[in-house]
């Protein structure tokens, strides 16, 4: 009796196990439409969102969600005013994941933030706000004022214009085929930008740039610590340049264009390396930092612009 009694309860508890494996994960689908708005502000756990354009009068939202218990996730969607809120409020222990799809008038305004999700928008002209802790964020096609901020997320941007200001601590950042003001800012990651037109300011803390065919349209900086920076343009610079990297390899190359203006290259003499394929019109030894520190100078055709090539312990070249 004994043994059936148990029998019973094992194979109970083996149903039970079956049935709460065969529900767990199950997908749920909630689908809104809202009139247009300015404005939409996400905020998710860990919620993907991706945005997509569609019709000018209205938006679309569609949630797709396997969060368990499902108890313990409710969505919110809120409109009041300019603005559409979307939230995902959980309480306790809750696993799973969701992908939240707006379709969006192009204008529109997106703000999302996240803990872990990742962000995706496509053809999009209205401005974009998007912080993350650990999600990645890919923008392409879009015509906008970009501010991404994600700790340890990857951003990648194709193929679209306006004011880029992206910082990660540390994830990549990879830009194509873009135009407009950048305002780059890496950790730990590298910065790799390729066939872009505009104002550059990169920043890398220990990571790598490397910038090919390349169009400066205004005084532009590359600058690393300990990492190398490479800097291909794709026509002759008229624009002041400044490339640095405190023990890495710095190289401008000009790729075939004309060169033309006043360089200066600057490096440790006891560690440092300068190389250019033009003579040298002076060279100066100085004490920085309580180092010794070569610098060397020729003008070529012109006085402007003024292009300074830097490092402490590593390289500085000029390539034609």
């Amino acid at each position: 009796m004994f043994k059936d009694k148990r029998t019973i309860l094992l194979t109970g508890l083996l149903v039970f196990l079956l049935a709460a494996n065969l529900f767990a994960g199950r997908k749920k689908e909630i689908s809104k439409s809202f009139d247009a708005k300015k404005t939409v502000r996400i905020n998710t756990i860990s919620g993907d969102c991706v945005v997509q354009v569609g019709d000018n009068d209205r938006i679309d939202v569609q949630l797709i969600y396997t969060y368990t218990p499902e108890d313990n996730f409710e969505p919110i969607f809120r409109a009041k005013g300019e603005n559409l809120y979307l939230e995902e409020d959980m309480t306790g222990s809750t696993r799973g994941n969701a992908v939240w799809t707006l379709t969006v008038p192009p204008s529109t305004r997106i703000s999302f933030s996240s803990a872990s999700g990742d962000f995706e928008g496509e053809s999009l002209e209205g401005r974009i706000n998007v912080e993350t802790a650990s999600g990645d964020i890919e923008l392409t096609d879009c015509e906008s004022d970009f501010r991404i901020e994600t700790a340890s997320g990857d951003i990648h941007v194709d193929n679209s214009k306006g004011d880029f200001n992206l910082e990660t601590a540390s994830g990549d950042v990879t830009v194509n085929d873009c135009s407009g003001n950048f305002e780059i800012d890496v950790a730990s990651g590298d910065i790799e930008t390729e066939n872009c037109r505009g104002e550059f300011e990169l920043d890398a803390a220990s990571g790598d740039i490397e910038a090919l065919n390349t169009f400066i349209e205004e005084a532009s900086s590359f600058d690393v610590a300990s990492g190398d920076v490479y800097v291909e343009l794709g026509e002759s610079v008229d624009f002041d340049l400044f490339l640095s990297s405190a023990s890495g390899r710095v190289v401008l190359d000009y790729s075939g264009n004309p060169v033309k203006g006043h360089f200066e290259f600057t490096a440790r003499e006891d560690r440092g390396y300068i190389k250019a394929p033009f003579p040298f019109d002076d060279e100066e030894i100085y004490e920085r930092y309580d180092q010794d520190y070569v610098s060397k100078t020729f003008t070529l055709g012109s006085d402007s612009p003024e292009i300074v090539i830097e490092t402490s312990s590593g390289k500085a070249i000029l390539e034609k």
